[in-house]
């Protein structure tokens, strides 16, 4: 019996080393969100109303673009931003001091601030349909993908 155990054991050992040169999977980050985002930038705002849904909120922008708002709340209990519009800030200030400085990659901006609970996208749609820029803020994520 003590030697199935110390068998087991080993063996399991082994296949934890095995596997420690697999690839491991990446966890979600503030640049993956950036790069998510940068690929809807010149594409049609439908394909990103196909992804992503209606979004929350539309308003016009001051030069003639409409901007659509998107919120992730961490969950059911979390205030929504959009419910109060004066927490609404168009575009989000990228303050180094309130977390991670921001970053920027292409026509997309954001800034990780975890302690924020939501994450608030805005896209902003050209006269002629296309996804012109993004702006994003607050716990935002998701997993970047490897270039070869």
């Amino acid at each position: 019996m003590k030697q199935t155990l110390i068998l087991s054991v080993a063996a399991l050992l082994l296949a934890a080393l095995i596997c420690a040169g697999c690839k491991t999977p990446g966890l979600p980050t503030g640049r993956g969100y950036t790069a998510l985002c940068q690929t809807y930038v010149g594409n049609d705002a439908t394909k990103l109303i196909d992804s992503w849904g209606q979004p929350g909120r539309t308003f016009d922008a001051p030069d003639q673009k409409r901007v659509f708002v998107y919120v992730e709340t961490a969950d059911e209990y979390t205030m929504n931003p959009l419910a109060h519009a004066a927490l609404i800030e168009y575009p989000p200030r990228i303050d180094p001091r309130k977390g991670r400085t921001g970053e920027t990659v292409g026509n997309v901006t954001g800034q990780s601030v975890p302690s924020m609970d939501y994450c608030i996208t805005y896209f902003e749609v050209d006269r002629s349909n296309r996804v012109a820029r993004a702006y994003w803020k607050g716990d935002c994520r998701s997993l970047e993908k490897k270039t070869e």
